[in-house]
């Protein structure tokens, strides 16, 4: 069980390597697809993944999982569009770690919406994200970009599809089909979007395929399918905590490849915001 554990552990942290990584491979990539285009191929390779996967089942979805993916699917869609069209005007960095507020925002949607008591640790996360973002953001003056109030969108909307997908799990939709669902409808609404709003031409480069095989492969369905099964032995709180490891390997990614520079501002607003993020997920008790 030991080992378990430590490999359930190990898988949350390779996760967060993932999609850490892919903020400065997608950001490069939008110099070669449209936020839209590139949405629908990523999770095209993705959904025909989770097809392959869910092979016979496919035939035994329910009314539960189709609703179900329909809205956690849109709520996807729209977040990976906000992050998207953010990364084209902020840094990825910047993005990571203002995504990784949607782990404050899932209890803050709870209460508005559910009339739900919040724990003190939640408003002390909250109040250490607050700063911590100010501090970020604004480290010399420059003010919040468009970048970062798109980010930031994408931030609510994956608190939504965090809320979401917990409402009809515990309805009983089978997780990898409640998963291909969902992606099938972001692949739909991503490809509606580029026949509205954009050009369909797009460049094929290297760093165009890399970051598509890295993003619809290894960040949309290997690493949802490590999170997920990871889950049913770390629980949630842990692994809420593991995944508060994202903007950090996004930062240190961001510095080492992209050669951006964060400075020491930044990196203390940074490190607050993760402290923020984790601490919304850690029970203090007197043992």
């Amino acid at each position: 069980m030991k080992k378990q554990k430590i490999l359930a552990q190990l898988s949350m942290v390779v996760t967060t390597m993932i999609w850490g990584i892919t903020f400065v491979m997608v950001k490069d990539a939008l110099n070669d697809a449209s936020p839209y285009m590139f949405a629908a191929l990523r999770f095209g390779i993705a959904f025909v993944l989770g097809f392959i996967y869910v092979n016979k089942g496919i035939k035994d979805i329910s009314d539960t999982e189709m609703l179900g993916g329909l809205f956690c699917g849109f709520c996807l869609f729209v977040g990976y569009a906000f992050q998207n069209f953010g990364l084209m005007e902020t840094t990825p960095s910047r993005s990571a770690f203002i995504t990784s507020v949607s782990v404050i925002l899932v209890p803050l949607i709870l209460v508005l919406f559910r009339i739900k008591k919040v724990d003190a640790r939640i408003w002390i996360a909250v109040i250490l994200a607050v700063v911590g973002l100010y501090i970020l953001l604004n480290p010399t003056g420059g003010g919040v970009n468009v970048g970062d109030v798109l980010t930031f969108g994408c931030a609510v909307s994956f608190a939504a599809h965090v809320i979401m997908q917990d409402k009809y799990l515990s309805k009983g939709a089978s997780i990898s089909k409640l998963f291909l669902i969902q992606i099938m409808f972001v692949t739909l609404f991503s490809c509606i979007g580029v026949f509205l709003f954009e050009d369909i031409s797009i460049n094929i480069s290297e760093r165009l395929i890399i970051a598509l095989l890295v993003t619809g492969v290894l960040a949309t369905f290997v690493a949802i399918m490590f999170m997920v099964w990871a889950q049913t032995i770390l629980g949630p709180n842990q692994t809420a905590v593991l995944l508060s490891l994202e903007p950090v390997f996004a930062a240190l990614f961001s510095t080492f490849f992209a050669g951006e520079i964060l400075g020491l501002y930044g990196w203390i607003g940074g490190m607050i915001v993760v402290l923020g993020v984790a601490s919304s997920e850690i029970s203090f008790n007197k043992k």
